[in-house]
């Protein structure tokens, strides 16, 4: 094999393919990239055997081949280098060479037959979405993901439910619940699946910001083909929790109030409270909003007030700073909207203008106060 490359582009590149090796991997290959090179047409492949990724770019290609070789070194050497043309080339006894202006860089390779065979896209059922909407739906939804270990498994990654003509993305750690909707499909049937955090932030940090993204699945795998990319991913194979039950339908008081404002405010609460838990209340009237928080531990508290509309009962409502904010940070809008009944029950929050193609649910649990 022998090629000449950008050195800017290919790292690009491969830094992508990047996050879909493992810091543990169970044998050698899987620290490696697979290069395979037919003309000019260079394809990089990299898999943790959970998710994978195989792309394609344009070289200058001398002699076709193929070779598999430690992701680190070759990353590391190209991330270091100034924009520049490299070329890459297999040597004798496996050894590969890359050149550069600066110098001659030697490394050995692994026996490229070993790396694992991607699973190809399934034949049959599939649907397509925008690229820059799926990257919205990850961005949006994938902070509400639960650790693993902490809360179910299902909880861990992103539900993907295909139906008709929408698509609902949801996560949920059992604290907070984030529903994006996004109206604009043509499927003949319903679909539901759960991808993991690992596939998630792959696919995101590889989605265009234009273009569109062709969807299949097996029973246990999810595909996502786009312009140069192939990236599969092991599907979670458990059930969702019935998120529909949490989501409150008689919210009767409305609370709103400027975003930046009360994310900014609660940036500062959150410097004087309970570390452990974060909590701020939040202490409504009529057209009045009180927020305080405490730590008597060092014996610091604060208190801030902000302008607002509220329609409803006077009410006192405790929750965590961290995760009103995380939410808060899901919409653009400036101002929004939040549905509120008692202490007990789940708020939700929105945003005030409407998208004609785009609807997202923010729900949050309060924390129930001495």
């Amino acid at each position: 094999m022998k090629f000449n490359a950008s050195s800017s582009e290919l790292s690009k590149k491969l830094s992508i393919a990047s996050n879909a090796i493992s810091q543990k991997a169970i044998m050698p290959v899987l620290e490696d990239f697979l290069l395979e090179l037919e003309g000019n047409n260079l394809k990089i492949s990299a898999t943790n055997l959970e998710t994978s990724v195989v792309l394609a770019m344009e070289v200058t290609g001398h002699e076709d081949g193929n070779i598999a070789l430690s992701a680190r070194l070759l990353l590391d050497t190209l991330r270091t280098l100034p924009e520049q043309p490299v070329t890459i080339e297999t040597l004798d006894n496996k050894i590969i060479q890359i050149t550069s202006s600066f110098g001659k860089y030697k490394m050995a390779s692994d026996d490229f037959e070993d790396f694992p065979q991607i699973e190809e896209a399934p034949d049959g059922e599939k649907v397509v979405i925008d690229s820059i909407v799926l990257k919205s739906a990850i961005e949006k939804t994938i902070t509400a993901t639960g650790e693993v270990g902490v809360v179910m498994n299902s909880m861990t990654g992103v539900l993907f439910q295909l139906d008709f003509n929408k698509a609902n993305f949801v996560a949920t750690d059992s604290h907070r619940l984030i529903k994006f909707t996004y109206n604009g499909l043509n499927f003949d049937s319903t679909k539901s699946f759960i991808l993991p955090v690992k596939g998630l932030g792959l696919l995101k940090n590889a989605l265009l910001d234009d273009g569109q993204v062709e969807i299949s699945w097996t029973d246990k795998n999810a595909f996502f083909l786009f312009e140069g990319y192939k990236i599969m991913s092991t599907l979670i194979n458990e059930n969702f929790p019935n998120y529909n039950n949490v989501i409150p339908v008689n919210n009767e008081s409305v609370l709103f109030v400027n975003r930046k404002d009360l994310i900014n405010s609660l940036k500062r609460l959150l410097i004087f409270s309970n570390k452990s838990f974060n909590l701020v209340t939040f202490n409504l009237s009529e057209d009045s909003l009180t927020l305080a928080t405490e730590d008597p531990d060092f014996s610091q508290d604060a208190t801030e007030q902000l302008p607002c509309k509220y329609d409803g009962e006077p009410i006192t409502m405790g929750f965590s700073a961290k995760f009103f904010m995380e939410l808060l940070l899901n919409t653009d809008d400036d101002e929004v909207k939040i549905e509120l009944s008692n202490p007990n029950t789940p708020v939700i929050i929105r945003p005030v203008e409407d998208n004609p193609n785009e609807d997202i649910i923010l729900l949050l649990m309060p924390l129930i106060m001495d």
